[in-house]
């Protein structure tokens, strides 16, 4: 029993030991985690140092030059301050809001707790005659910053176009500027250095046009369409709501020349007579340009038109002619002059006929006036408007007396004087002996009114008249009695065509009906024909020699006795 309380005694001596030994080493190891901790927390941080702590649902900042404890049991991390020079600023980003920040230089920035750096960027510079436009993304706001100055833009504005320069503006240009909150336009003209404003825009840089004195400007209103002319000589400045559309030289008229501007709007028209210079309206045009005035001598007249009466009138006072407004010159007529042994015919719009004679005798004829009555007469004149020279056809004749090729002939001027025509027949005898008939038939007309009232071919008809009655009197006679007096059968054709009345009707008169030449158209006759004129010639040629010879013995005869 004793013994086992020793033993038990001898055991707690033991384990009290090792406790307190325990003990000291738990002591021992506190002050050495204490130191430890301790060394750990203590925290240094130089002048562009900063320590960030991340604590349990937050984190701080703790900016240096710093020396103290921090507890070593918290995420921390160092990081560098940023240091911006003069000319440059940071762009800085708040991680939780997401807003950004700009700070400028110089300056040592030290960043917050929730904060990083985006980027370092550099001011903007702008000099003297500099601007440069912002805008905010955020809002839509703009702001315009004149220059000379060195400008950090806010976190949200934008500069689309960068720094501009301003417009300077003299007097050979402008500025076309838009307002874009309004929607108006203005030109700008004071001199000097020009900044747009906020919601400004330049859409144009314009230089002054220089319209010279012989020149005018189109200028058109974009607003209304409206044209107008701005004449020469001037420093052309065009509005807001103006656009060129280019230049035009002024019309320059001459003495003798003259235009006519018809208003395309109004239907209007106008006629400036030189020598002038003109600068038409813008509804003006002129189709036909400038035209020379008509001078009108003793020779020369027109035929003037007037458009709003329609009715057409003769000018032929000397001088220089222009037409009026709404007149037109439709032809230029030159005098007719009549010779004192021609007639003319002149037709007016209602078809009358009047004669006008070089010998001072004038008639009129026609549908419209029968029988004839005395008219003006002379030996010059002009054709009236609506008139013309009757134009007469008339059959022509070769010198063999054949129809030509070209059988007609235009006669506009009517000879008065006696006239030949050239014949060519073929008739028959009254024993069947065909014959060919040449000679000439002598005529002149002698009352124009009768032969235009009758016919309009007068040679014609006297040519086959002349036929006609040559025929009727070949065809009474035989061959030879036709050989023998062929000079009266023809002289009483004629003495019978004269007594009929077919040419007193038709106003001319048949002086003379000469056979030139006869000879049978068949060759047999021919050769008959031949041999009795070859007979007849020896006869006569024997009889003359048997007289020669006669005289010649009657000559020797009287010389003997």
């Amino acid at each position: 029993m004793a013994g086992d309380l020793e033993a038990q005694q001898c055991l707690d001596d033991k384990q009290k030991s090792y406790v307190k030994l325990g003990s000291c080493g738990a002591c021992c190891a506190g002050v050495l985690f204490g130191i430890i901790v301790l060394i750990a927390s203590y925290t240094t941080l130089g002048p562009e140092d900063q320590l960030v702590i991340y604590t349990a649902f937050d984190k701080e900042v703790l900016n240096g030059p710093y020396a103290g404890l921090q507890s070593c049991f918290l995420k921390k991390e160092q990081r560098k301050a940023t240091r911006l020079t003069e000319r440059q600023y940071a762009v800085i980003k708040h991680q939780k809001q997401g807003t950004l920040n700009h700070t400028e230089g110089p300056a040592l920035v030290f960043l917050g707790a929730w904060e990083e750096l985006v980027e370092i960027k550099s001011k903007i510079v702008l000099q003297k005659f500099d601007y440069i436009r912002l805008v905010d993304e955020l809002t839509g706001e703009e702001r315009v910053v004149r220059g000379p100055q060195t400008l950090t833009p806010g976190p949200l504005e934008t500069s689309p176009k960068g720094p501009e320069s301003a417009i300077m503006i003299s007097a050979g240009n402008s500025v076309l500027l838009l307002d874009r909150s309004r929607g108006r336009r203005s030109l700008i003209t004071d001199l000097g250095a020009f900044y747009p404003g906020a919601y400004e825009e330049i859409l144009e840089v314009r230089n002054a046009l220089a319209v010279g004195p012989m020149q005018y400007a189109k200028v058109r209103d974009v607003r209304d369409g409206v044209v107008r002319h701005l004449p020469g000589p001037l420093q052309l400045k065009l509005g807001a709501y103006d656009e060129l559309n280019g230049t035009m030289n002024k019309v320059v008229l001459q003495r003798d020349e003259y235009i006519r501007l018809v208003d395309k709007n109004e239907g209007t028209e106008r006629v400036l007579i030189g020598p002038d210079t003109i600068i038409p309206k813008p509804s003006e045009r002129s189709d036909l340009g400038i035209e020379k005035a008509k001078f009108l001598g003793d020779d020369t007249a027109v035929i003037v038109l007037n458009k709003n009466t329609g009715k057409q009138r003769l000018v032929s006072e000397k001088g220089t002619f222009a037409p009026a407004p709404y007149e037109v010159i439709l032809e230029e007529r030159h005098l007719i002059r009549v010779l004192p042994h021609e007639a003319v015919v002149v037709r007016d719009h209602k078809g009358r006929l009047t004669v006008k004679r070089g010998d001072d005798k004038g008639t009129t004829t026609g549908s419209n006036a029968p029988g004839g009555s005395p008219v003006e007469a002379g030996s010059t004149f002009f054709l009236p408007p609506h008139s013309e020279l009757l134009a007469l056809e008339w059959s022509t004749y070769s010198a063999t007396g054949n129809v030509s090729a070209n059988s007609k002939e235009i006669v506009t001027r009517i000879d008065l004087r006696a006239r030949k025509s050239p014949f060519s027949y073929q008739v028959r005898t009254s024993d069947n002996v065909k014959l060919r008939l040449e000679g000439m038939i002598f005529w002149q007309i002698m009352d124009v009114d009768k032969m235009v009232a009758e016919t309009a071919d007068p040679e014609g008809d006297v040519w086959l008249h002349a036929r006609s009655a040559l025929i009727q009197a070949v065809s009474k006679a035989t061959l030879s009695q036709f050989m023998a007096n062929f000079n009266n059968i023809t002289m009483e054709s004629f003495k019978a065509q004269a007594q009929d009345g077919f040419y007193s009707d038709r106003g001319v008169e048949v002086q003379d009906l000469e056979l030139t030449r006869f000879e049978p158209t068949e060759e047999k006759t021919a050769k008959v024909l031949q041999q009795i004129i070859q007979e007849t010639t020896n006869r006569i040629n024997k009889l003359q020699a048997q007289q020669s010879a006669n005289e010649v013995k009657a000559a020797a005869l009287t010389a003997e006795i």
